[in-house]
Formats: C-alpha cells, sequence, structure tokens
C-alpha cells in the first residue's frame, strides 16, 4: 500500500483558492477542485468568526422562504400564474442560499416542494416542457413525491410521450397505490398510447 502523500499546489488569492499553475478553482490538469472550500470559506466570513452549533437553522431565512412560497401559492390560487412561477422562483432561488451547516433536508424539501408548486403554475398556462422539466427536478431531489409523478405524467402527455407518462404514473402509484388521481391519469394515458400506436401501425 502506498502511503505517499502527494503535496498539493495551490495558491490563495484574497479570499479564494487556485491552483498554483493555471489560477484556476477548478483545474482539470490538476485534477483539483476547491469549489466546496471556497463556497465554505465564504459563508463561514458573513458570520464573523460565530460559529453555530451543528444543525443551527437560519430561522429568518426559513420564514422567507416559506413567506414567498405561501405567497406563490395565493397567487396560484388566484389564477395569477406568472406571479406565481415568479414567486416560487425566489424561494427556490433562496433556499439554495441556506448556510452549509444546516440539514440539506431542509433544501431538499424547499427546493422540490416550489419546484413541484412550479410545475402545477406551468401547466395552468399550458407550459408543457417547463412544468416538465420542474416535476422532473422535483421528483429528482424527493424521489417519494407523489404530486411530482402526477404533474410530471400529465406534461408529458401533453407532449404525446405517452410511454413515459405511463411510467410516471405508474411509479407514483408504487407510492400511493390509492391515489385516484393517478389511476385516471395512468388509465387516459395508457389508452391514448394504444390510440397513437394503432395509428402508427395503421400508417
Amino acid at each position: 500500500m502506498n502511503n505517499t502523500i502527494k503535496p498539493v499546489d495551490l495558491m490563495i488569492d484574497g479570499d479564494m483558492i487556485y491552483c498554483r499553475p493555471h489560477h484556476l478553482e477548478t483545474c482539470s490538469k490538476c485534477n483539483l477542485d476547491f469549489n466546496s472550500l471556497n463556497a465554505l470559506h465564504k459563508s463561514l466570513l458573513q458570520i464573523n468568526g460565530d460559529i453555530p452549533p451543528p444543525n443551527a437553522i437560519n430561522q429568518k431565512l426559513a420564514n422567507q422562504i416559506n413567506s414567498l412560497r405561501e405567497e406563490g401559492n395565493k397567487y396560484y390560487k388566484a389564477q395569477n400564474y406568472p406571479e406565481a412561477i415568479k414567486l416560487y422562483s425566489l424561494a427556490i432561488e433562496m433556499a439554495f442560499q441556506r448556510p452549509v451547516w444546516e440539514p440539506c433536508e431542509l433544501t431538499r424539501r424547499d427546493v422540490s416542494t416550489c419546484l413541484i408548486n412550479r410545475a402545477a403554475a406551468h401547466m395552468a398556462i399550458n407550459s408543457w416542457l417547463n412544468a416538465y422539466i420542474d416535476a422532473e427536478w422535483g421528483i429528482r431531489i424527493k424521489p417519494d413525491y407523489v404530486k411530482g409523478y402526477f404533474r410530471k405524467g400529465k406534461a408529458l402527455m401533453e407532449m404525446k410521450r405517452y410511454d413515459e407518462a405511463v411510467q410516471a404514473f405508474e411509479i407514483g402509484l408504487g407510492f400511493e397505490p390509492s391515489d385516484k388521481s393517478l389511476k385516471d391519469a395512468l388509465d387516459e394515458a395508457r389508452k391514448l398510447k394504444k390510440k397513437s400506436e394503432d395509428r402508427d401501425n395503421f400508417l
């Protein structure tokens, strides 16, 4: 076993660390990546050495994220979908600003919820590709988010991607077997898939 320690050729420039030969934060030639270290350093600078206890939560930031999401929900219910989309987007951006010492599950929860909500707003204005993208990323972040599979499937149906829509509804039903909305949507997707296949075979 080789226990030789290879020194890292780095340099500090202001508040950032780079590889010395190429002055890059991420350098494939030197096989170095200082992104995480620099991000942590920036986060710690903001608190002026006042290190929080483990799993401490910035309640002010959490309240701001919740407030933006709730405002987005209000605009969605009022059928002002563009404004709802804007507020959900702001909530997502703010959720990604949570300090690195906070539990990552909080960011995952906030971002996935806002993405799935934003998908619904996109669906309301027939922006099916954006709805699909938001739903897809929402369930990638939180794979058991059943509403995400429903909205992903509905968007795929509108895009005439029936095979994928069926799969999305089936996965959602794996989490919630009794969900009527998913069952009805799955039946509809299967019928549309068969009709599409029959038409293709006829042609």
